[in-house]
């Protein structure tokens, strides 16, 4: 319905009060602060004493330790998980804070001793892939020949059988021994005459000879592969060892996942503290307030040796903005929030749009049975289920677009597009010319509409369409008319609203009655060619203006021509709805018949309800953004984020009554 006003809130406290103020602040979720600092220089400026660093450094450790317990947690998984109501500082003081960090510490050290597991076991494995090609060899690895003979170890590229090497090694001293061929090499011995080493190893290379690394050891490979086997296995115990315990701290994942928001917080805190200006012995803080929230943070102030001041904005402000509407159009700021928000003083037109935006909706997905399903899903979710105030908005519109839906659909006969016809004509075999036929309109064909079916009278649905179309572009023109009467230009809204309105009205009367049609259009145009141009220098810039007045009767045309795509969307969503209780139906009756109608009609309808609800949801914010909102809209605020504590999965209970510094922690960090 209206923007909050806001006033400046300017308040200076001593540095040890800092803390506390800010803390409080946080739990009021009423102020927005502002980089003090920056916008309050002082010659002798110190920073307020902050950890930020340290502050994150906690957060981010709790951050790591989370998905590590939550994949081991054997808690049921909700979709919308309510949040666990607690104090924080009762949490701090009854040892659960400690307890939780002993989690995360203990989680780290899991962690860390399960990477170095993981390290040293595929360390094992590759030593044991090493040793797998020799475990046929006959002497110890460290073996090295004797005095007169040589012994060797080594592998070729795989390619490269044992005739080729054979044929490689022939008329040198050395005699090769093939221990395995796979797909990664040819393993291999040799024996050779010391005399000839330099030119065996020449040969070697020119195939790609790779020595064995075997280890330097008084011992047989098949020895040593056991033992790898052995430490394999002993690591294997350890691993399954460290994962039962994360299985059991993750049963503490709730006191985690609070620790995460107390700490998370504290960062927050200690954020807003480095925006706070500082003296050696006061701070300054600077934000906005909602002026309905005044006496709340007076309240809280009182409690402090500080003294504080609310002002008016002055020109120049970024104002931060907080809309305010009823219950039911709160629910679409979100959608006004996905636009821009209005500038600070301006209309808020959430209210209108909400309206707009729920017959539309209803009207471009007209279907009784699509809208019973959003409405159950939606509202049922919020009572059940409880999500957090964004989503809740968030379904709580749809929700309402559902009841659009309904009542659209019922006025067209649209139940899951013509099922409840083509149960009746392909199920219980009723003739067509016996189905029933209750549309306001004449049709030839059956029907269970109050006023027509779209599919059969698309001119109607066409007309019905650009009808809204007008009224919703001439709402917008109206809301410009009332900006500028509530600014003092009654004559600008008179000439610029006003004279295109009598326009409009002599172009619809001019089919009804000619004579009253032509003298209100020669009144309409006439005030805009007069008027138009009223703000242009020269009798030729005027003239010019005026002419280029008229033009924007091609603007409007445009305008409302584009409100035809509720007909293209609503026709899309039936024919693609027929087609589905066609395919449904086909069988008839039967119990093949019947089982292959559930089937078809809840995949595809759910398929049509999905694909048709993402496009109406598109083009109707799209009517609000380019034709509502280009007739008067003023964007560019930005919307009002307060201090406030984390929560995502807390809720703070702490009395807001219990704002004495006393109880207060002065310090948020953990020691």
């Amino acid at each position: 319905m209206s923007v909050s006003k806001m006033q400046r809130l300017t308040v200076i406290a001593t540095m040890k009060d800092a803390d506390a103020i800010v803390q409080r602040l946080m739990k009021l979720r009423a102020v927005s602060i502002e980089k003090t600092s920056e916008s309050v220089p002082l010659p002798d400026s110190y920073a307020p004493h902050t950890d930020v660093s340290g502050a994150a450094a906690r957060v981010a450790r709790i951050e790591a330790a989370l998905p590590v317990l939550s994949k081991r947690s054997k808690r049921k998984k909700k979709l919308f998980a309510a949040p666990t109501p607690i104090s924080p500082e009762a949490y701090r003081t009854d040892g659960r804070y400690d307890t939780a960090w002993k989690v995360v510490e203990e989680t780290h050290k899991i962690i860390d001793g399960t990477a170095e597991c993981r390290a040293q076991r595929q360390a094992v494995i590759d030593k044991m892939e090493r040793y797998r090609p020799y475990l046929s060899l006959e002497f110890p690895a460290d073996f090295k020949g004797t005095e007169s003979c040589g012994f060797l170890a080594g592998s070729l590229p795989s390619g490269i059988g044992f005739t080729k090497l054979s044929a490689q090694l022939e008329g040198i001293a050395a005699h090769p021994t093939q221990l395995i061929a796979d797909n990664t090499g040819l393993y291999f011995t040799a024996v050779y005459h010391r005399a000839e080493e330099e030119r065996l190893l020449r040969a070697l290379s020119a195939l790609g000879f790779m020595r064995a690394a075997l280890p330097a050891e008084n011992r047989s490979m098949t020895e040593l592969y056991q033992d790898a086997e052995e430490e394999l296995a002993a690591l294997d115990t350890v691993l399954e060892r460290l994962e039962t315990r994360l299985a059991v701290l993750s049963d503490k994942l709730s006191e985690v996942e609070i620790l995460w928001d107390v700490e998370r917080t504290a960062l927050l805190a200690e954020e807003h503290k480095r925006d706070l200006a500082a003296t050696e012995q006061c701070v300054i803080l600077r934000g906005w307030c909602p002026v309905r929230e005044k006496e709340r943070v007076t309240s809280l102030l009182s409690l402090f040796s500080a003294a504080y001041e609310f002002a008016d904005p002055e020109e120049g402000d970024e104002v931060p903005i907080l809309l305010r509407n009823n219950g039911f159009s709160a629910n679409f700021e979100w959608v006004l929030g996905m636009y821009a928000y209005p500038k600070y003083g301006t209309f808020d037109p959430t209210f209108i749009m909400s309206i707009f935006y729920f017959l539309i909706f209803g009207l471009m997905f007209a279907d009784a049975g699509y809208g019973a399903l959003m409405a159950l899903a939606c509202f049922g979710i919020v009572r059940w289920c409880h999500p957090r105030e964004g989503m809740r908005r968030f379904l709580l519109m749809f929700g309402y677009c559902g009841i659009g839906c309904i009542i659209f659909g019922v006025l067209f006969g649209a139940y899951f597009g013509d099922f409840p016809l083509a149960f009746m004509q392909n199920v219980m075999g009723i003739p067509a010319d016996q189905l029933p036929r209750l549309s306001l309109l004449p049709s030839e064909a059956a029907n269970i509409a109050i006023l027509f079916d779209p599919l059969q009278n698309p001119m109607a649905f066409l007309i019905l369409s650009l009808g809204f179309g007008a009224l919703h572009l001439v709402a917008g023109m109206a809301v410009k008319a009332f900006i500028l009467c509530r600014r003092g230009k009654v004559l600008d809204a008179l000439f610029d609203i006003v004279a295109y309105w009598v326009l409009f009205a002599g172009i619809g009367v001019l089919f009804i009655n000619q004579r009253i049609g032509i003298i209100l259009l020669a009144v309409g145009a006439g005030t805009v060619v007069l008027t138009a141009g009223r703000h242009k220098k020269g009798i030729a810039g005027k003239a010019v203006g005026g002419l280029l007045g008229l033009y924007d009767l091609i603007n409007y045309a445009s305008d409302l021509l584009s409100y035809s795509r509720i007909l293209a969307l609503g026709l899309a969503a039936g024919v693609i709805s027929q087609v589905i209780n066609l395919l449904a139906t086909l069988k008839g009756g039967g119990l093949i018949g019947f089982l292959l109608m559930i089937v078809v009609f809840t995949i595809g309808h759910l398929l049509n309800l999905a694909i048709n609800l993402l496009g109406t949801f598109v083009h109707t914010s799209r009517l609000q953004y380019i034709e509502f909102f280009g007739k008067f809209y003023e964007d560019g605020g930005t919307p009002f984020r307060p201090m406030a504590p984390s929560d995502r999965y807390i809720k703070d209970v702490s009395l807001e009554a219990d704002t004495s510094p006393t109880t207060i922690s002065a310090d948020m960090t953990r020691d």
